[in-house]
């Protein structure tokens, strides 16, 4: 897996596809910040609906961010790495896995952190029932047998670099693996629904993504966890900073109240969420609707305990979120990130820390 690069080819291209784009599921729209309004930003992820963003749309639908006096318009790619959208202009704000973030901020884009949202690496790994069997092993197995069963299969992830395709090369090399020649990793864009498809129809043997789609992979599709990252993660991801909320350096400078506003709106919707669990139970029984109550129930269980308590991130989890990038970084002969690269030139923490006073 490479780096990502960012042309100015590459980026209005980005701009160009995103601004053509429809939020399919959940009719999401884009407002490019050229056409915002003076308290309105726009937020960018790679699916439309998924628990992993669930932070930012409870935020939205409760009303977290209007309390501020900030409406936020959610838009979806349907594509897992979205760096160049961001920095072409496409969006203010996108969700993501930290470590894509930090992959292009080590080649000197624009580009900081402000805000974390997931701490578990809450894509789960399920793969056929018979290719578990052969290999003997079953959720409970050791971290090492089961990356190790891995070896020769077809695996569905959401694109290189993204947070799927991260965990998958993690767990094989923990197995033994080398992910390039061991296994056939399989990009496949459009979501929960196309990769449930491809597995159906025999393309790839199991896939890496969020719950509900990994719930239903089980319910419906023959398959079985091998590694639910919220209940059984290994030990070292157990608090690893997963979904987090980057901006481009020039908005961070022209936008600030804007972004404090944005921080507490999360703020106060991740508070709610551990204080009133029965509410956001609700609120996401409505958000997901069309769920079989019984796919809705196993979904909810391994996704409410995702969340951060605060937005604020830790040493800790960066320091976490490097060394999973070092190796992955390594392993594909590239250059390492800088001796000097640290805490405080990935995140720009003066919004969030000035959006948690007092709350």
């Amino acid at each position: 897996m490479g780096g990502i690069r960012i042309t100015r080819r590459r980026a209005t291209k980005a701009a160009l596809g995103i601004a053509a784009m429809q939020g399919a599921a959940s009719a999401l729209a884009l407002v490019g910040p050229a056409r915002a309004q003076p308290r309105q930003l726009s937020s960018l992820r790679s699916t439309s609906r998924s628990w992993l963003w669930a932070a930012e749309d409870y935020a939205t639908q409760r009303g977290y961010f209007e309390q501020g006096g900030l409406r936020v318009t959610l838009a979806a790619t349907e594509r897992g790495v979205n760096q160049d959208a961001l920095i072409a202009g496409a969006t203010d704000i996108l969700l993501g896995a930290a470590t894509q973030n930090m992959r292009i901020q080590i080649r000197r884009q624009p580009v900081k952190m402000i805000a974390g949202m997931v701490n578990k690496f809450a894509s789960n790994i399920v793969i056929k029932r018979e290719a578990a069997e052969r290999a003997g092993v079953t959720e409970a197995s050791p971290v090492e047998a089961k990356g190790a069963a891995l070896r020769g299969l077809k695996l569905g992830t959401t694109g290189v670099g993204a947070g799927p395709d991260q965990l998958l090369r993690y767990v094989m090399r923990k197995g033994g693996l080398t992910p390039d020649r061991d296994a056939q990793l399989v990009p496949i864009r459009g979501g929960g629904q196309a990769m449930l498809a491809a597995l159906q129809q025999g393309q790839i043997d199991g896939f890496c993504l969020s719950s509900p789609t990994s719930d239903l992979a089980t319910q419906r599709f023959g398959a079985v966890y091998l590694f639910n990252m919220t209940t059984n993660p290994p030990p070292e991801l157990a608090d690893y900073l997963y979904i987090s909320a980057s901006v481009t350096e020039k908005t961070a400078a022209e936008k600030g109240e804007l972004l404090t506003a944005y921080c507490r709106g999360l703020a106060l919707a991740l508070r709610a969420i551990h204080a009133d669990p029965a509410a956001f139970k609700e609120w996401a029984r409505g958000f997901f609707s069309g769920m079989e109550p019984q796919l809705f129930e196993a979904a909810f269980a391994n996704n409410v305990g995702i969340y951060m308590r605060d937005p604020t991130p830790t040493p800790a989890q960066f320091a976490l979120n490097l060394e999973f990038l070092r190796e992955e970084l390594r392993l594909v002969n590239q250059p390492p990130p800088p001796a000097s690269f640290s805490f405080e030139d990935a995140w720009d923490l003066r919004f969030v820390r000035q959006a948690v006073q007092g709350l």
